[in-house]
């Protein structure tokens, strides 16, 4: 079920705009929804009718959960969703978490296993 196109603001945060801009950011390729690690929150918002994987808003800040492409720099990437997502948060810290790899070579040239 798809929700009316208005509602998206989560305490002042357009997680819409926040994922989209995530998304957008050479080098990401996908938003997760899981737990971070044991004990945490999934890392989702909640709208009416459906969820937005990968963004949760919280008092000070909002957290942005990515798959990241492999053999891209995980410092600058991390500053380029920051910044992406700056506008759409009100004024929040935004935190970036690197779930997953994507891409991840099976084998790496000239090393060899046992």
């Amino acid at each position: 079920m798809t929700a009316p196109r208005g509602h998206r603001i989560v305490d002042g945060v357009d997680v819409d705009a926040v994922a989209a801009a995530a998304v957008a950011c050479r080098g990401v390729t996908g938003l997760e929804g899981d737990a971070a690690g044991p004990a945490q929150a999934p890392v989702v918002s909640y709208l009416p009718g459906r969820t937005v994987a990968g963004v949760r808003v919280e008092r000070e800040r909002v957290i942005v959960q990515i798959t990241a492409e492999w053999g891209v720099a995980v410092p600058e990437l991390g500053r380029c969703v920051q910044a992406a997502a700056a506008p759409h948060v009100a004024g929040r810290r935004v935190d970036v978490i690197v779930a997953r790899l994507s891409g991840v070579p099976s084998e790496r040239a000239g090393v060899e296993s046992e």
